[in-house]
């Protein structure tokens, strides 16, 4: 016979059954965690790094949410866009996820830039051991856990030698390095835009467990796609609609970068130009690179930028305007900003900073009205 306390409440020793629906159960997998993180202004949004750590800070979530498009717009002939493109694959590639590359060759995988570790590693030892694991899993925080050291050193020391979270999020690139061995990218042939959506879709369906990076480099190029039907109204925009479709159905496991120059375009108001504006509507993100001439060769914009920035905007390469942010324009958000920002191309990938116009102080003039105050 068993005797319990009075007044004290029988507790049940069964569990309460877990529904499978519930929202924990369907949290992202916990070796996401150091790559995907809430969006710094929508916490209801998860985000992924670009590849570049100032551009992160430009689209205000603290990178690219999951299940948006970013468009990268560059007038003139240069090709700065193709800086940020080849960041945002090695971050992919980084972070063990699945890179597509649209409408490219498999040399362009080849010429990714590696982590600036694993190249500083590379200049160390001179030379890389083929059977040692690949650069970028130097980032891997599980790396250093079989150090066989004293037990109570090893959390010190680990803690101490690997990367925090920030740097996992976003690496440090050196753009003169190569990713070795070279990644294995998955290659989709512009043949026409109907095959490139099924074939993204075959991919996304056949990886469920991996987020999926798109990487249309050099949009529309005459040299990738076919000029005859690539500018095809109906057809452009059919493109473009179905791939924001994918991207909403697929929304926290797929994300597009896009390329494009403006020189493939007629000028405003005629031919072929009617199609920015519908392009602007259906892309989520958007941002515009401005090069700027070197002032010694020219007279015009570069010579303007050095005469109101001084001796420091001889070191920028060009601005760069927000013309759209990805949610909080779609929600009636202004957030376009023109002339507000400068770049330059470092040997850790793109740049962008701050501009203003720098205040000029006149030091003998002050000295002079101090002088007449003194009595």
């Amino acid at each position: 016979m068993s005797f319990r306390k009075r007044n004290t409440p029988i507790l049940s020793t069964r569990t309460p059954p877990t529904s499978s629906r519930s929202p924990s159960t369907q949290s992202k997998p916990a070796g996401r965690s150091q790559f995907v993180r809430p969006s710094t202004l929508l916490p209801s949004y998860l985000t992924h790094s670009t590849g570049t750590a100032s551009l992160d800070k430009l689209m205000l979530h603290g990178g690219q949410p999951l299940g948006t498009s970013l468009l990268v717009l560059e007038d003139g002939a240069t090709d700065f866009a193709s800086v940020i493109a080849r960041c945002y694959a090695s971050q992919g590639v980084a972070n063990s996820d699945v890179v597509v590359a649209v409408g490219t060759h498999p040399r362009w995988g080849v010429e990714l830039p590696a982590p600036a570790a694993a190249a500083a590693a590379v200049v160390e030892h001179g030379k890389i051991d083929k059977k040692s694991p690949p650069l970028m899993s130097s980032s891997d925080p599980h790396a250093n856990k079989d150090l066989k050291i004293a037990w109570r050193y090893k959390n010190s020391v680990s803690s101490s030698t690997l990367p925090q979270d920030d740097e996992l999020y976003c690496r440090t690139w050196n753009i003169t390095a190569r990713l070795l061995p070279p990644p294995t990218l998955q290659y989709v042939e512009p043949a026409s835009y109907s095959s490139i959506i099924s074939h993204l879709n075959t991919i996304v369906t056949s990886n469920a467990d991996k987020i999926i990076w798109v990487v249309l480099p050099n949009f529309l190029s005459p040299t990738l796609y076919n000029p005859a039907t690539s500018f095809m109204p109906d057809e452009l925009l059919k493109f473009l609609i179905s791939l924001r479709a994918l991207l909403r159905t697929y929304h926290s496991r797929l994300s597009v970068l896009i390329t494009m120059s403006t020189g493939l375009f007629d000028q405003a108001g005629t031919g072929n130009s009617v199609l920015l504006p519908w392009i602007e509507t259906i892309i989520d993100g958007m941002i515009k690179i401005i090069p700027t001439p070197p002032p010694d060769t020219t007279a015009g914009a570069g010579a303007a930028v050095a005469g109101r920035g001084g001796d420091n905007a001889n070191k920028y390469q060009g601005f760069i305007d927000v013309l759209k942010v990805p949610i909080v324009s779609e929600r009636g958000g202004m957030v376009v900003r023109t002339m507000d920002y400068v770049f330059k191309v470092t040997k850790s990938g793109l740049k962008i900073e701050k501009w203003g116009i720098p205040v000029m102080i006149d030091e003998k003039g002050d000295d002079k009205k101090q002088g007449e105050l003194e009595f």
